[in-house]
């Protein structure tokens, strides 16, 4: 099952969970942070320090949402640390009512049940609580050889459940509470758990219901517990919840990730002893577990319980049945694949490590050291790109090789318009070494007026100016750097664009001088053409009017003979 989700749109590259999971059970696959689900032991501490809430648990509050739909009759098991919440915790149990919940009665009134097995099993040296759902994950998984030490009797979860539904067979059972590897010890016991739910499920399902606290009246459990039963959740818990006579021998109590991992590789190499060892993955017990609905600290979620555990002690408990007590633990390590040497060193070297000196084991990248990161590189969990001293040197590097292969000139100024660096385009544009004029003043080498202008007014300046000292003309951008108090002036020599520009001015010039030539030229063309037109014409018709009067004269004289005939 999926405990925790991640959204990979809100996932950005801060590899904090992987610097915060000792046991480095997330794979960034394309820059984004991936739970590998067989490795994990699905405590949720992540979620809580995402700084971009990129990762959440699972919400499966429509599952219950839905059984209330249907009238399903649903019983709840109620963690003893709901005496921590912020909000009244019996306005909790009145709401739940109120949402249609048949009955309520709190998880540890079958603690006492559960604590006199512990006590009995000191043989085991020590002899490991099982009550942690995360801490039983943690041993299956990564540490197999310790399964001998874990105390093989149920949770008070899954021992009230059978209770529950020994009493009322039908019954829906939901545990509610603040740890989320419930969800996955659930599965294991899903005859026993209907449903697992955290407080942060809870409320916001509440939340969409509408429910006002504030205007119901506090109700108690149908069952509660006894004040020392309800100190389960705590540190040390499995030892204030004991009420029973003196216990002799040696007591370990751990608590925390990181603490009940070195514990547990000191125990697997034989350097330490007792009779017994209650581990609590989550720092402060059940009270720093990851489905908690407020940001408090787990001092101030102890504060309430211990302030509360003596209230609404109820004095009826059900006769208690005979109910298996018994477990047992499997062997889930997962089988990884050992980098060679040669893999590390070409992991190595692809970030950018040569020499053991390159190996800073910054720890940024989430891995403790260089080598344990580039084998996780080599086994898929990693990518190169994590190192963060690396991608910001490449990042230098790639600046520096823009700078030093541009063509535009750049010249970097102090506020006191001293010089700082020179560019190769610089040197050659203005003939000048970079060693030479460090530390010298601009005018020695340019006009600084664009700078001047440019500081003053804190904005770019852009133009263009002719240096005759260098026969160039160049396109200036001159800007200001507050943060660094530098100018930067970036040089485009646009001497040949000008002198082209110049060229095809006077090439315009002289062809619309030409051109005005040839249409003057031309006027004057087709006015004499037009003059000898005219003339031309008035002759040509001073012939035609004289040879049609002579074929008239012709006609009339031609009728008359043939008349006169």
């Amino acid at each position: 099952m999926n405990v925790i989700q991640t959204c990979a749109g809100q996932c950005r590259d801060c590899y904090k969970c992987v610097r915060s999971c000792p046991l480095k059970a997330i794979s960034i696959n394309q820059s984004t942070a991936e739970i590998i689900q067989e490795a994990c032991i699905h405590e949720g501490l992540c979620t809580l320090i995402c700084p971009q809430e990129a990762k959440e648990l699972v919400d499966e509050w429509y599952l219950l949402q839905t059984w209330l739909n249907r009238k399903e009759e649903i019983i709840i098991s109620l963690a003893p640390s709901y005496l921590g919440l912020s909000e009244d915790p019996y306005g909790l149990v009145v709401a739940l009512y109120r949402c249609g919940v048949k009955r309520i009665e709190e998880t540890s009134w079958v603690v006492p049940e559960i604590s006199a097995q512990y006590w009995q099993s000191d043989h085991l040296s020590p002899a490991l609580t099982s009550a942690c759902p995360a801490l039983v994950k943690l041993v299956e998984v990564h540490y197999p050889d310790l399964i001998q030490h874990l105390v093989p009797i149920v949770s008070p979860m899954v021992l009230h459940s059978r209770s529950i539904k020994e009493r009322y067979p039908n019954a829906k059972v939901v545990f509610i509470g603040p740890c989320s590897a419930k969800k996955v010890e659930r599965l294991e016991f899903s005859q026993d758990v209907d449903l697992v739910l955290t407080f942060r499920e809870v409320f916001r399902g509440m939340a969409e219901l509408g429910i006002n606290y504030s205007n119901l009246k506090p109700t108690q459990p149908d069952i509660t517990a006894s004040a020392t039963a309800r100190q389960f959740p705590m540190d040390s818990g499995w030892r204030k919840s004991w009420s029973g006579d003196g216990l002799d021998g040696k007591l370990w109590v751990i608590n925390g990730f990181t603490e009940s991992i070195q514990f547990l590789e000191a125990l697997a190499r034989g350097r330490v002893d007792g009779n017994w060892a209650e581990l609590m993955i989550c720092k402060g017990g059940c009270l720093g577990g990851a489905g908690w609905n407020d940001t408090d600290d787990v001092f101030i979620r102890q504060s309430r319980l211990m302030s509360r555990i003596q209230t609404h002690q109820g004095d009826y408990r059900p006769s208690f049945k005979p109910v298996a007590l018994e477990r047992s633990f499997k062997d889930s390590s997962i089988s990884t694949a050992i980098a060679s040497e040669a893999e590390i060193q070409q992991a190595l070297s692809a970030s950018g490590k040569y020499y053991p000196k390159d190996e800073l084991d910054c720890g940024a990248c989430g891995y403790n050291t260089c080598r344990d990161k580039a084998a996780a590189v080599v086994s898929g969990k990693a990518e190169v790109e994590m190192c963060i001293p690396y991608m910001r040197t490449k990042a230098e590097s790639l600046s520096n090789v823009i700078i030093e292969t541009t063509p535009n000139g750049i010249i970097v100024v102090d506020d006191q318009l001293e010089i700082i660096s020179i560019n190769p385009a610089a040197e050659k544009m203005f003939d000048c070494q970079e060693g030479a004029l460090k530390g010298k003043s601009l005018s020695d080498l340019v006009d600084p007026q664009n700078f001047i202008v440019a500081q003053a007014e804190e904005r770019l300046i852009v133009n263009n100016l002719t240096h005759n000292n260098f026969a160039i003309v160049t396109r200036q951008f001159v800007f200001p750097v507050a943060e660094q108090k530098i100018i930067i002036g970036i040089f485009s020599d646009i001497t040949q664009e000008q002198k082209q520009t110049h060229e095809l001015t006077h090439l315009k010039q002289e062809t619309l001088q030409n051109a005005s030539e040839v249409i003057e030229k031309q006027m004057r063309v087709a006015q004499e053409i037009a003059g000898l037109l005219g003339e031309t014409t008035a002759e040509t018709k001073v012939l035609l009017s004289k040879l049609i009067r002579l074929i008239d004269t012709e006609e009339e004289s031609e009728s008359k003979r043939e008349v006169g005939a």
